[in-house]
């Protein structure tokens, strides 16, 4: 085998670790923790939604995004999915913003899952993994709260539950501009 035909080997490879470490470590394990980042600038992301449009954190300056990498194939991820959607719907208004990036799926696929579980949340797709390479994600669900100043405040490695109303002040504490009428529409 050329290097290069090693590549499809690895990419099944990372798919089956990854998922097996979400499946063993988290699933039925307690809930994760949003814990303070660095303060690191946040990686590039600029990826495709479902519909073809594109969507780049840095459209986002001035706003706090959660930026969420998960998958449909991944039970912590399903499981906290819905929490996500009432944390977004409960502070959209305050300009709060949610990236959920699908790792190395299909919309064909994606989109069933979205309109199964009534989410209606900007989900983009890392066809490649690059954006996760990127960010340096390892396990799924991870999620970074990026705060106005495209900076990360918070991380979360495993599943949390974004009903809980400490997790719901630490992302107000982050502030940020609420959406114009004509960003609600």
């Amino acid at each position: 085998m050329t290097p290069a035909s090693h590549a499809p080997v690895c990419r099944i490879l990372l798919r089956f670790v990854a998922a097996f470490a979400c499946a063993l470590v988290l699933d039925g394990a307690a809930a994760a923790e949003l814990v303070p980042s660095s303060g690191a600038q946040a990686p590039p992301l600029a990826l495709r939604d479902l519909a073809g449009r594109d969507i780049r954190l840095a459209d986002f300056r001035g706003r706090t995004v959660i930026v969420n990498f998960w998958a449909t194939w991944c039970a912590p991820c399903v499981k906290e999915m819905p929490s996500l959607q009432r944390l977004r719907d409960r502070l959209a208004g305050d300009g709060l913003t949610v990236i959920a990036v699908n790792y190395q799926e299909n919309a064909a696929r994606i989109q069933p899952f979205l309109d199964r579980m009534r989410l209606d949340l900007t989900v983009v797709r890392d066809h490649d993994g690059s954006v996760r390479d990127a960010w340096d994600v390892n396990v799924f669900p991870t999620t970074f709260v990026v705060n106005p100043n495209q900076r990360i405040s918070l991380v979360a490695v495993g599943e949390i539950d974004w009903d809980d109303a400490q997790v719901e002040a630490r992302i107000r504490e982050l502030g940020g501009r609420p959406r114009t009428v004509a960003e609600r529409r």
